[in-house]
C-alpha cells in the first residue's frame, strides 16, 4: 500500500500598524488575500520548492502572492489538511513588511487579484477556511504578549571545521567542504529572519559560517574576540546582553563551549548545537517569547 504524499508548505500572517493609530499600543492590520482560482480569502502561501527551507518559503510566496518583502517573527501553528494530492502540511510564522515594498499599490498576479488590511475581527469574519481562523487566534495569542513586536537573534554553531592539528593555531581552522555548503544554505534561513547584523567569533571556522549571509547583504563581518572559544562568562555576557538590546535582527556565531553562557544570558535554556545548527531566539523587553531551532 503506498504511503499517503505529504506536500509541505509555509506561509504567514503580516502584520503592520494601522494606518493612523496613536495608541501607546497601537491596533494591528493583517493581510489577506483572494485567489480567483477558488474564490476563497486565505492568508498568503505557497508549496515549497526543492531543497528550500520553509523559512525561505515562507518569504518567497509571501512576496510572490503579495508583492511584499517581509522578515519573519515569532513561529505560529503547523496546520494540516487534506488537498486531492494528499495532505498538505502548512507552517506559519507572524511576518512584517520591509522596505518599501508596503507603499507600492498591489499588481494582481496569476495566484492573487486582490489582497486587503483588515483588524483581527474584520478578517475572522472574511476568512473562508477554519484552519486559517485557528492562525488567526494563534497570532491573537502572540499580539496579547506583545510577542509580534519581539526582536531577533539568531545562535550559530560554527560548520564543520577541519580536524586539530600540531601545525598551525586552532584559531586558524577553516571550514571544511560541508561545513562551507552549510554556510552557504544559511544565507537563505538567516535573509528570512531580516538579520542585518553579522558577529562571530574571531576563529577562522566561525567567520567562515556567516560570511557567505554577511556578503549578501553588503555589511561587514563584526568581530568580537569575547565570543572566542577561550573566553570567560562575564565577558559572554557584556557582549551578548549589548546584542539583545539592539533593534535590527542579529546573528552571533560562536563555539560548543561558550553556547552554555550565550543561553543564560539570554535566559533560555542551553541547546546542544551539532556543527552549523542553530537558534532563533525571539525575544522582547528581557523576555524569551519563543525558540526555534534551524533546519
Amino acid at each position: 500500500m503506498a504511503s499517503e504524499r505529504i506536500v509541505n508548505a509555509a506561509g504567514g500572517l503580516v502584520w503592520r500598524k494601522r494606518a493612523g493609530s496613536a495608541r501607546s499600543e497601537p491596533r494591528v492590520e493583517l493581510l489577506v488575500v483572494h485567489r480567483p482560482a477558488y474564490d476563497d480569502w486565505t492568508f498568503p502561501k505557497g508549496k515549497g520548492d526543492p531543497g528550500e527551507a520553509l523559512q525561505a518559503t515562507a518569504v518567497r510566496e509571501i512576496a510572490e502572492e503579495s508583492g511584499l518583502r517581509v522578515r519573519l517573527g515569532v513561529p505560529l501553528l503547523q496546520v494540516s489538511y487534506p488537498i486531492s494530492a494528499g495532505t498538505k502540511v502548512v507552517d506559519y510564522w507572524t511576518a512584517r513588511p520591509v522596505g518599501k515594498g508596503e507603499a507600492e499599490p498591489f499588481a494582481p498576479n496569476k495566484e492573487v487579484d486582490e489582497i486587503r488590511w483588515l483588524g483581527v475581527r474584520e478578517a475572522r469574519d472574511l476568512l473562508t477556511y477554519e484552519h486559517d481562523i485557528a492562525e488567526l487566534e494563534a497570532f491573537r495569542s502572540v499580539r496579547e504578549r506583545q510577542g509580534h513586536r519581539s526582536r531577533t537573534l539568531v545562535v550559530l554553531r560554527h560548520g564543520k571545521a577541519a580536524s586539530r592539528s600540531e601545525r598551525g593555531k586552532d584559531i586558524d581552522r577553516p571550514l571544511t567542504a560541508a561545513g562551507a555548503e552549510r554556510a552557504q544554505s544559511l544565507a537563505a534561513l538567516l535573509g528570512a529572519y531580516g538579520v542585518r547584523r553579522v558577529v562571530s567569533s574571531p576563529a577562522v571556522r566561525c567567520a567562515q559560517t556567516v560570511e557567505p549571509y554577511a556578503h549578501t547583504i553588503s555589511t561587514f563581518l563584526e568581530i568580537d574576540d569575547r565570543l572566542s572559544e577561550d573566553t570567560r562568562a562575564a565577558q559572554v555576557q557584556r557582549s551578548v546582553a549589548a546584542l539583545l538590546d539592539r533593534k535590527e535582527p542579529v546573528v552571533l556565531c560562536s563555539h560548543r563551549p561558550t553556547l552554555p553562557w550565550i543561553f543564560d544570558t539570554i535566559g533560555t535554556d542551553v541547546h546542544d548545537l551539532a556543527p552549523g545548527e542553530g537558534v532563533v531566539i525571539h525575544h522582547r523587553k528581557g523576555k524569551v517569547v519563543a525558540t526555534e531551532k534551524l533546519p
